[in-house]
């Protein structure tokens, strides 16, 4: 990632929670933010015109296949995700999603396969870095996991408190050095 880049998501998670009206350390909800930004939210039941074969497979056939897209209509945007996942998981994607947007990356062309499967056209593995840094930031910047320490708060009580998955939790510990932080302050 790019100089500076961890710090300004920080900066930019402060910022959006402002934007709501809530403190740093309030939970942010991707709903609420794609609603703000003017992104439209659809799984795969919303979409008109899908045959009930390919909303069974999308949704029941093979759930952990794929968590969500981005597509652009004219100005617009519309973020489908994968209902067959769990809450925190949708509430990650979703910021991950909404992260690119944030950030101005190109969306992917998508191509079929001759076994009949949507891939991207190009990957580009520095922008979805990018979109995972920022959009984790955004759901439990440093103030966040501060409080959670301080507040002696179980990972799991946290967790479900933020809509994150414990994975996500315990990644944004590791990669922040909050626990080493703190650890080093208390001798």
């Amino acid at each position: 990632m790019k100089r500076g880049f961890k710090s300004q998501s920080e900066k930019r998670a402060i910022e959006v929670r402002k934007a709501f009206g809530l403190t740093d350390i309030e939970p942010l909800q991707a709903h609420e933010v794609a609603c703000k930004l003017g992104v439209r939210v659809w799984s795969p039941n919303d979409i008109t015109g899908l045959s009930a074969e390919d909303l069974a497979h999308l949704v029941h056939g093979d759930p952990d296949g794929w968590s969500a897209f981005t597509m652009r209509i004219d100005r617009k945007f519309l973020v489908v995700y994968n209902p067959a996942q769990t809450q925190p998981r949708v509430n990650s994607v979703l910021m991950h999603e909404i992260a690119h947007i944030m950030l101005g990356h190109e969306l992917a062309n998508a191509g079929i396969t001759d076994d009949g499967h949507l891939i991207p056209s190009h990957y580009n593995q520095e922008q979805e870095d990018e979109a995972d840094w920022l959009g984790a930031t955004l759901l439990l910047p440093r103030p966040v996991l501060l409080w959670i320490r301080r507040q002696s708060m179980s990972n799991e009580i946290a967790s479900q408190h933020f809509n994150v998955s414990g994975q996500m939790l315990q990644w944004r510990f590791r990669m922040t050095g909050v626990d080493a932080q703190l650890s080093r302050s208390r001798y």
